[in-house]
């Protein structure tokens, strides 16, 4: 177990560039399997293929390496190990079912947690060619086509809001009728749909700046993106205006609804209209 006084948690960018190998690892392995199409349902309904299972696989054997000691909780193996003060939260492959429908916007998602809130995070999306992780700094950098990193990362940066409204992302597969209600009443100018933690990439990359979320979503879904979006001057909130936290086995890793933004202004005036959408 790593201690909280263990010297690899003072230099949060060294933890994002290992957390960000470990990621695009298993981003290449996911582009090689892109074909699988041997899916299982999980007992929370959610599909599972060779693919989660392979990306799981590298992942984990990436960050014994990388970051010796880390316990490590996955979507696929969640029940396997308990929370602690520190330890590693991963989705080897958020938006199965965008892999499954030959969609792009899939990624794995890996986040280091300490004390219940990310310190750093890393997000792979190998079908979009896109990398972005996190520490004290956020950045970006390009992925080939076999999934080997190009050039030299590059810091981003949130974006001002534009003066005609934001442009909201919403999910291509959860859909909910309060993230609707929320993009037209804060005159959103254009809506993207998008699967997975990809979201908060294009957030924190200034690309897009608001991403409402009612529907379910699991732990290892939005902390990668919490920590990147973080360090890149944006913020994620839930509904009742606190900060998320992470490593609560008690609810099965679930969040609750939550709020991503370019801003801590724009996610509380969007809270504000969701909470008045709900009565």
């Amino acid at each position: 177990m790593i201690g909280q006084d263990d010297p690899r948690l003072c230099d949060c960018n060294d933890l994002a560039r290992r957390l960000a190998e470990a990621a695009r690892l298993s981003a290449a392995v996911l582009l090689t399997m892109r074909m699988a199409r041997d899916v299982k349902v999980k007992a929370d309904g959610s599909p599972v293929c060779s693919a989660d299972l392979a990306a799981d696989h590298t992942a984990k054997s990436a960050l014994t390496r990388l970051l010796p000691g880390f316990p490590v909780i996955s979507e696929e193996s969640a029940d396997a190990v308990a929370p602690a003060p520190v330890f590693i939260l991963l989705d080897p492959l958020d938006g199965t079912r965008e892999f499954l429908a030959n969609g792009d916007s899939y990624c794995v998602a890996i986040a280091i947690i300490r004390d219940g809130r990310p310190v750093a995070g890393a997000i792979a999306a190998p079908q979009l060619g896109r990398l972005w992780f996190a520490g004290e700094g956020a950045f970006s950098q390009r992925l080939a086509s076999d999934g080997a990193a190009l050039g030299e990362p590059k810091r981003i940066h949130v974006r001002s809001l534009p003066p005609d409204g934001p442009v909201t992302l919403v999910s291509r597969f959860h859909g909910d009728e309060l993230s609707d209600k929320v993009a037209v009443a804060m005159g959103s100018r254009a809506t993207m749909p998008m699967s997975s933690a990809v979201k908060f990439g294009l957030i924190a990359s200034g690309e897009a700046d608001l991403h409402v979320r009612a529907g379910q979503t699991m732990e290892w879904d939005i902390a990668a993106g919490d920590a990147i979006l973080k360090a890149a001057g944006g913020s994620v909130l839930m509904l009742d205006g606190d900060l998320p936290r992470y490593g609560a086995s008690e609810r099965q890793f679930r969040n609750p609804p939550f709020v991503a933004a370019s801003s801590e202004a724009l996610a509380r005036r969007a809270i504000s209209t969701a909470n008045a959408s709900r009565g």
